[in-house]
């Protein structure tokens, strides 16, 4: 229970659908809940309980995220935190016979991970790397729904919810490093950067102006540079993908899948190749700025057959 209107309207859902409910809010700030997740509750008579997760926060998302992006790499925190975090906290306090019911536009069926009804809010790819452990008690009750009818569902009841959506990451990270060279994929100078962290495959924003439309190709952390190039050198045929969270691979050491490798990429035809220490993936057609440290999800039509952390990429 976070306090937002899609929280909120689980929680409503649940009571609909259980015969007992209790909240919990997975503190990660030291703060407690907000206000609006309090008297949510105590207007629907369930108990919210507070889960102290400070210190696992910091340890399992802010440390990795902080590393990664001092390596050079582009993190998805929201995807660790989902994983490692905020529903592995909750699932540790599950009675038995339980569920876990989040607010995430996702569904489960027969024992599958699948893909939110509403397109534009889907969130199966921030589920990605969650235990199948763990998913095997979540209940998605939001999946089947559009964000319009839910938000219409909490309104009419007047309950309170924090009505500011973020779309950004809900914590400030230390990122920036050492100055450095910014050289085009020539070797060409350009200019100087002022930490590798502050940059990320497909950037355009912030790298200055060079006569053409010049993006962020990649980062060299060994040498301290930034490669900037123009968007035809961001196209990639493939990538290579480690520490992969199996929840409906086939047996086949090839295969096909769609592979998301952004939240707001299209999923893309791909062939799959397991090997042993991860998949190799290559794409049907080309794929723009694919970036080292971020998260791939394969799917099955619209089923989430894992993911796994994108840790090499070929260019075209």
């Amino acid at each position: 229970m976070s306090g937002g209107v899609d929280s909120t309207a689980a929680m409503m859902l649940s009571l609909r659908n259980f015969e007992g409910v209790r909240a919990v809010f997975v503190d990660t700030r030291g703060k407690g809940p907000p206000i609006a997740a309090v008297k949510s509750a105590e207007s629907l008579g369930v108990s919210l309980l507070v889960a102290d997760a400070e210190k696992a926060f910091a340890e399992r998302v802010r440390k990795p995220s902080e590393e990664a992006y001092a390596a050079g790499l582009t993190p998805n925190p929201c995807v660790l935190c989902n994983a490692g975090l905020k529903l592995a906290t909750a699932h540790e306090i599950l009675d038995p016979g339980e569920t876990l019911v989040t607010g995430h536009y996702a569904g489960y069926q027969n024992n599958r991970l699948t893909r939110g009804a509403d397109s534009a809010k889907d969130q199966s790819y921030f589920l990605g790397m969650v235990p199948g452990c763990i998913l095997n008690r979540c209940g998605f009750p939001l999946g089947e729904l559009e964000k319009t009818r839910v938000r219409s569902m909490v309104v009419e009841t007047g309950l309170p919810f924090i009505e500011k959506e973020s779309q950004d990451l809900c914590f400030n990270l230390e990122r920036g490093g050492r100055p450095g060279d910014m050289v085009s994929v020539d070797g060409d100078l350009l200019g100087r950067h002022y930490g590798l962290g502050d940059y990320t495959v497909g950037q355009r924003r912030g790298i200055g102006a060079h006569g053409v439309k010049m993006y962020v190709v990649r980062l060299e952390p060994l040498a301290n540079r930034l490669v900037l190039g123009e968007w035809k050198h961001l196209a990639a045929r493939g990538c290579t993908v480690t520490g992969v969270n199996d929840l409906d691979f086939p047996g086949e050491a090839t295969f096909s899948a769609r592979v998301q490798v952004r939240s707001r990429h299209r999923a893309a035809p791909a062939l799959v190749t397991s090997g042993a220490s991860g998949f190799r993936v290559e794409f049907g057609s080309l794929q723009m700025a694919v970036a080292p440290g971020q998260t791939a999800v394969f799917y099955r039509e619209n089923t989430v057959m894992g993911a796994g952390t994108i840790r090499k990429v070929t260019g075209a």
